[in-house]
């Protein structure tokens, strides 16, 4: 079945303008299909190849890509930064961590959120501010006042999102946050 249609065409291969019969033509001929074709058969050797080489590079990093939860060190190795720039980001309450026993984990759907989100929001946040060292506890008073160890007490702070303070070498805590907490508890 022929056509009486005539379209002009840009060919995709080599830019030239032509008159098609079709309207799903895109190449200017055969030899310009054929280049093409073997254009993106090169293309996609390399890139192949390439990928096959990041993987021997690292092997690990595979590995952590397919996961939902994450350890501190592998959630580092995935976007490239130091564990002590996560924990900070965990301190400052951008990212929620779980704990089993001793290990920390992220779940991955967390990181991938925190990192889509524009730095500016990031910025904004006003950090609050220190309400002085007579309304504030140190961490030494916490634990001979209320009788917890230092480990417990750490606990607490973390999972009630608590914002220490560290002047010196002493770390601060909000009479009020705390005096909340153990009278709840």
């Amino acid at each position: 079945m022929s056509t009486n249609i005539k379209i002009k065409r840009i060919c995709e291969f080599c830019q030239n303008e032509f008159i098609a019969k079709t309207t799903k033509t895109q190449y200017c001929s055969l030899k310009c299909s054929s280049r093409a074709y073997k254009a993106r058969t090169r293309q996609s050797k390399i890139d192949q190849s390439n990928k096959q080489t990041e993987i021997a590079k690292n092997p690990i990093l595979e590995a952590v890509r397919v996961k939902d939860f994450l350890s501190i060190k592998q959630a580092g190795l995935l976007f490239g930064i130091s564990r002590s720039t996560i924990y900070r980001l965990v301190s400052r309450g951008h990212l929620d961590i779980g704990k089993f026993g001793k290990r920390t984990v992220i779940r991955r759907c967390d990181l991938d959120s925190f990192f889509a989100l524009p730095a500016e929001d990031l910025l904004l946040k006003p950090k609050q501010q220190f309400p002085g060292f007579e309304n504030c506890y140190t961490i030494t008073e916490i634990q001979q006042k209320f009788n917890i160890s230092s480990g417990a007490l750490y606990f607490l702070i973390q999972r009630h999102g608590i914002v220490k303070y560290a002047i010196g070498k002493f770390t601060y805590v909000a009479k009020q946050d705390i005096d909340i907490i153990f009278n709840a508890v």
